[in-house]
C-alpha cells in the first residue's frame, strides 16, 4: 500500500502513460535503498520521498541513445611489457569514440609508455591482423570493419629525436609530462582478458573513466630532466661524481667532459682515441679515463692530467674502477686479458692479475673486492690487495659478458650477449664451488631477470641497493626492484642504452643514448 500510495507523486505531467509497474519498481527501490542510509522508517521516509522528483525524461533520452549507439567487438594482440610474451584483450568499443585517446588510453592500461627518454609524446595505433585496416586517428565509427575482427597494438615508428633549442635542457614542465602518462578521455569499452593478464571477467566504463582521471593526475614513473647534447659521436661511458653534482661522460668522438644536471659544461678533455671508460675516485678529486690502451689520471676539478701510462696495457682499456676504503686504489681492465691495479698517488702499476684468457669487458668494485667478468663468459672475484681469488669463477653463459655492477651491500649483477641478467645476493663468498679445467667454479645458484630479448650494455644499482637499472641493444630501459624481481619500469628508448649510471642520492638516473646523454627523475 506504501507504494502505491507515493508512485503518482513521480508522474510528471504528460506521461501518465508510462508503466504502473514501472513507478512502483522505481518507489521500491527508493524505499529499500533509504533505511540503508540510516533513515527512520515510515513518517521520514514520507517526506524524503516527496521531497525527490524523478528525472523520467532524461531516463528516456538516454535509452533512446543508447538504443541508438553503436558497439563492436575488438580482440587486441599486444607485447605484455613484463612478460615478454604475447597476449590479447578482448574490447568492446563505442563508434562514437575518438580512435587516437582511445588507443593511447589502451596502450597504458596494458603497460605501454606514453613519452620516450626525451619528453616527447609516443605514439601507439591498431593494426588489423591482414593488414586491411590500421586505426590512428578519427572515429571508430569511421573505420568499416566487422565486429570480432583481430588488431595488433603497436608503436609508430619515429626515426627523429625532438629538436630542442639550446638552453633548453633543462627541467621539462611536469604538468605536460603528467598529462602525457595517461590520456583521460575514452576507453569507453569493456576489457576483459583472454590470456594471462588476468584482469578478470570486465572492467566497467564508469570504471575505467574513473581510472583514467586518477592516472591523469599521477606523476609518470619516469621524466627527462636533462638531455645533454655536446658529444659528436656516441657516448660510451658516464660516470656520477661522488657529491652527485657533476658527471663525467666519454665518447667515440675522443672528449672526456664533465657537466652538471643542467648540462653546463664544467670542462673538457680532448683525447686522440675514442673515450672507453671513465671513474671517479671515492674522494672526487681525480678522474680516471681510459683512451684507447692508455690510463689517464686527470685532475677531477679543473681537468689537468696529472699522469698517464700507455705501456702498461696492450690492447684497449674496456673498464675502470676505484677500491673503496681506507685507502684508493685505481684499477683497470683490457681487453689484452689483464686487469692492473693502480697507486693512487704515484699513478704506478701495484697488481696485475691474469686470471683470464680472453679480454675482459668489464669489472666492478665492493670495497677492495673486484669481479671482472670476460668476452669468453666467465666472471671472477678477486682481491686488489693480493691479486688473487676469493672464491671460484661464475660461468652462468658460454656468450660474451658486456657489463658488470656491484652493489652496496655485495650484491652483484652480470649481463651480456645473451640478454638475461644473473643476480647474486652477495659474490663477496660461494657457499659451493669446485675444481675443473678453469680453475675453481663457483656454483651458487643466481637469480634469472629475463626483460631483455637483445645484449645486455649497462647495469647499475640503485645506492640503496633495493632497485637495478638495466639497459642494451634492444634500446629497453627497465627498473627492476629487488625485493620482488619484477620491473617496476619499462621504457623503450630512441638508441641502445651503452651505459647507465645512477646519482648518489638515488633521485636521478643517467643513460647514454648514441650521442646524447638523458637524465631522467624518477618517481618509483
Amino acid at each position: 500500500m506504501l507504494i502505491l500510495f507515493f508512485s503518482p507523486l513521480f508522474t510528471p505531467a504528460g506521461e501518465d502513460d508510462l508503466p504502473h509497474s514501472f513507478h512502483c519498481l522505481s518507489l521500491l527501490s527508493l524505499c529499500l535503498s533509504l533505511p540503508s542510509l540510516g533513515a527512520p522508517p515510515l513518517v521520514p521516509l514520507y517526506s524524503l520521498v516527496l521531497t525527490i522528483p524523478y528525472p523520467y525524461g532524461t531516463y528516456w533520452q538516454e535509452v533512446e541513445e543508447q538504443q541508438q549507439m553503436a558497439f563492436r567487438q575488438l580482440m587486441i594482440e599486444y607485447t605484455h611489457p613484463s612478460l615478454q610474451r604475447k597476449a590479447c584483450l578482448q574490447v568492446t568499443v563505442d563508434d562514437r569514440a575518438a580512435i587516437g585517446p582511445w588507443v593511447a588510453t589502451l596502450a597504458a592500461r596494458v603497460g605501454y609508455p606514453l613519452v620516450d627518454a626525451f619528453g616527447a609524446p609516443l605514439i601507439y595505433r591498431l593494426r588489423s591482423v591482414s593488414g586491411a585496416f590500421l586505426l590512428t586517428t578519427g572515429q571508430f565509427a569511421d573505420a568499416r570493419f566487422p565486429s570480432g575482427s583481430h588488431f595488433i597494438l603497436e608503436r609508430e615508428r619515429q626515426t627523429l629525436l625532438p629538436r630542442r633549442e639550446q638552453g633548453e635542457q633543462g627541467e621539462q614542465d611536469q604538468t605536460s609530462l603528467a598529462a602525457l602518462w595517461v590520456s583521460r578521455r575514452s576507453l569507453l569499452g569493456v576489457l576483459s582478458a583472454c590470456s594471462v593478464l588476468g584482469f578478470g571477467s570486465g572492467v566497467t566504463t564508469a570504471f575505467a573513466q574513473h581510472l583514467l582521471m586518477h592516472a591523469r593526475e599521477a606523476i609518470p614513473p619516469i621524466s627527462l630532466r636533462t638531455l645533454f647534447r655536446d658529444h659528436q659521436q656516441t657516448v660510451r661511458t658516464l660516470t656520477w661524481s661522488p657529491d652527485g653534482l657533476r658527471i663525467a661522460s666519454g665518447g667515440n668522438d675522443g672528449m672526456a667532459l664533465v657537466w652538471n644536471e643542467e648540462g653546463r659544461v664544467l670542462f673538457r678533455q680532448q683525447f686522440p682515441a675514442p673515450v672507453g671508460a671513465l671513474a671517479w675516485s671515492p674522494d672526487g678529486m681525480q678522474l680516471l679515463a681510459g683512451t684507447a690502451h692508455t690510463v689517464s689520471f686527470l685532475n677531477a676539478q679543473t681537468g689537468i692530467l696529472l699522469a698517464e701510462n700507455a705501456k702498461q696495457h696492450t690492447a684497449a682499456i674496456t673498464a675502470l674502477g676505484w677500491t673503496q676504503g681506507s685507502s684508493m686504489e685505481a684499477l683497470s681492465a683490457s681487453a689484452d686479458t689483464t686487469a692492473v691495479v693502480w697507486s693512487e698517488q704515484s699513478h704506478q702499476p701495484l697488481v696485475i692479475f691474469r686470471g683470464h684468457t680472453s679480454a675482459i669487458e668489464a669489472l666492478a668494485t665492493c670495497e677492495t673486492t673486484v669481479v671482472t667478468a670476460s668476452e669468453g663468459g666467465l666472471a671472477r672475484t678477486w682481491s686488489a690487495r693480493s691479486g688473487q681469488e676469493i672464491h671460484g669463477y661464475y660461468a652462468q653463459s658460454q656468450r660474451p659478458l658486456r657489463t658488470v655492477a656491484f652493489s652496496s651491500h655485495g650484491s652483484l649483477a652480470i649481463g651480456g650477449d645473451e640478454g638475461v641478467i644473473y643476480l647474486w645476493s652477495d659474490a663477496r663468498t660461494c657457499q659451493r664451488q669446485v675444481p675443473d679445467v678453469f680453475g675453481v667454479h663457483c656454483l651458487d645458484e643466481a637469480i634469472r631477470l629475463q626483460g631483455h630479448t637483445q645484449p645486455v650494455r649497462a647495469l647499475a644499482f640503485s645506492p640503496d641497493g633495493t632497485q637495478l637499472a638495466t639497459g642494451g641493444d634492444d634500446h629497453k630501459l627497465i627498473i627492476w626492484s629487488l625485493r620482488t624481481m619484477k620491473p617496476l619500469l619499462l621504457q623503450w628508448q630512441q638508441d641502445a642504452i651503452g651505459a647507465l649510471s645512477w646519482s648518489p642520492t638515488g633521485s636521478l638516473l643517467a643513460g647514454a643514448l648514441g650521442a646524447g646523454v638523458a637524465l631522467w627523475r624518477l618517481h618509483l
